[in-house]
């Protein structure tokens, strides 16, 4: 995770850079961004003051800094003192000047989570052991692995990129130590863009290793480079001088112990450029359903009812993309509207029209029941009846909407959880279907976590079973 920071400084804002102000920067993932000056910008209580785009600043060293997206939290006015502000801060960008939201541009951005690295599984070590008369000797050689770039299309290609650290050379040599991390990596083709354009392919990106990590990844580093903050060596080469780029996750840092690539629901290793090149093209389409199958992994925000909420939405818009969601072909249904509204009296035709508006959509049970008939090879391992496994999603969620109870909901505990799990792995043979996965290559990649609730099906099986 990112280590917290705290930097003393000066403090202005872009167009008046003149009245700089003493301050102290802070920042942790837990609690973000803060900026605490000594003084006041400006005295009127207005937006420029209290919800400065940018805020500037150089710290003691002298290096500049950007604070992006700040908003006043606290403040005194300067009437018989030198008063104070405090503001809590987006985005801090250590290593460059920003004098407004349309400089905020990157040439290529790369980012560091936890997890990344076993989700990658690629590294530069290769380790030999030999023994000679009971003596052992270790052979150990390290070459830092090629960045991996795919085009995406437009101006932007993503990849794989790699850093390593050490040894020092020291006089007494008692330890050698040489750290690899592995980054996601966003780049333009040519110039400078958007900040906000490249964080969000960034982000689209770790979508893929929380996928496969089942949980949340944490920002290790982020760092970008821009053309316009380029230097010139003596040389007369040019250099981009590392941009540090601090922001607070969206939910508080959990410890969690490191996962190896066999516990991932898939790698980078399984996947190839086409199937990179498509979650990218296809992840607008659905973005909405991946962002529900993504908070169950918020797990300190959600209750059980909102977790079974959320999936069981995101199965249902994912119906809608992939099948027809009309019970009738519409000239069917349209024809069979008007004959309907021709045979109801004048007082009651709006009311009927109306009532028919919808009636063509497939109903929510249905919906269900499409997506586990379609992949059966995989959910017959762990539903018996479709029909009565989709009726009692059905109830359970219009009981949660409705808050009334329903016949064939699922009991709060074991059921609903079972229940939960089941749906995340059919949500999830899709989306792999949707990555490029085949369906062999489907069903091997969700074997171990189908094993590992197997016992929790059973469970629900005997428990449809009596309510039969």
């Amino acid at each position: 995770m990112q280590d917290p920071i705290e930097i003393i400084g000066y403090w202005w804002l872009p167009d008046a850079a003149d009245e700089r102000l003493p301050g102290t920067l802070s920042f942790s993932q837990d609690d973000g961004a803060y900026l605490h000056i000594v003084g006041f910008f400006g005295t009127e209580q207005i937006a420029r003051f209290d919800r400065p785009e940018i805020i500037l600043g150089y710290t003691q060293q002298g290096k500049p800094i950007t604070l992006y997206g700040c908003i006043k939290t606290q403040g005194t006015y300067p009437i018989m003192n030198l008063g104070d502000a405090k503001y809590k801060v987006k985005f801090v960008f250590e290593g460059v000047h920003f004098e407004n939201e349309a400089d905020i541009k990157f040439h290529q951005l790369y980012g560091s989570y936890t997890d990344l690295d076993a989700w990658v599984n690629i590294y530069g070590f290769t380790i030999e052991q030999e023994r000679d008369d009971g003596r052992s000797s270790w052979k150990v050689r390290y070459e830092k692995p090629l960045p991996q770039f795919f085009d995406i299309g437009g101006d932007l290609e993503v990849g794989i990129s790699f850093a390593s650290f050490g040894p020092k050379l020291s006089i007494v040599q008692t330890e050698v130590h040489i750290s690899q991390r592995a980054f996601l990596s966003v780049k333009s083709k040519q110039d400078d863009i958007s900040f906000n354009d490249l964080f969000a392919k960034l982000n689209t990106f770790t979508y893929l290793l929380q996928i496969s990590a089942q949980r949340i990844p944490y920002p290790i580093s982020i760092f970008g480079l821009s053309q316009a903050n380029a230097r010139a060596l003596d040389n007369g080469e040019q250099y981009f001088p590392k941009i540090s780029i601090y922001y607070q996750p969206i939910e508080a840092i959990k410890s969690q112990t490191a996962k190896i690539p066999q516990e991932m629901l898939f790698t980078y290793s399984d996947m190839n450029e086409t199937q990179i090149t498509v979650w990218f093209h296809s992840f607008e389409k659905y973005r909405t359903v991946i962002h529900l199958y993504r908070s169950l992994f918020y797990s300190d925000r959600l209750f059980a009812d909102t977790k079974f909420l959320n999936i069981a939405q995101a199965l249902e818009s994912l119906h809608s993309i992939l099948f027809n969601n009309q019970c009738l072909p519409h000239d069917e249904f349209t024809s069979r509207k008007d004959q309907v509204l021709e045979e109801v009296s004048e007082d009651l035709r709006e009311w009927v029209e109306n009532a028919l508006n919808d009636a063509n959509y497939k109903p929510f049970r249905e919906k269900i029941l499409e997506l586990l008939t379609n992949k059966q090879e995989i959910i017959t391992v762990f539903v018996d009846d479709f029909d009565l496994f989709a009726k009692r999603v059905m109830h359970t969620r219009n009981e949660f909407v409705h808050h009334n109870k329903r016949k064939w909901s699922f009991q709060n505990g074991v059921e609903l959880f079972t229940a939960i799990n089941t749906l995340t792995i059919l949500f999830e043979a899709y989306i792999l279907e949707i990555i490029g996965f085949s369906n062999d290559k489907v069903r091997e990649l969700l074997n171990a976590k189908i094993q590992t609730h197997l016992t929790g099906w059973k469970t629900l099986r005997s428990t449809s079973g009596k309510s039969q």
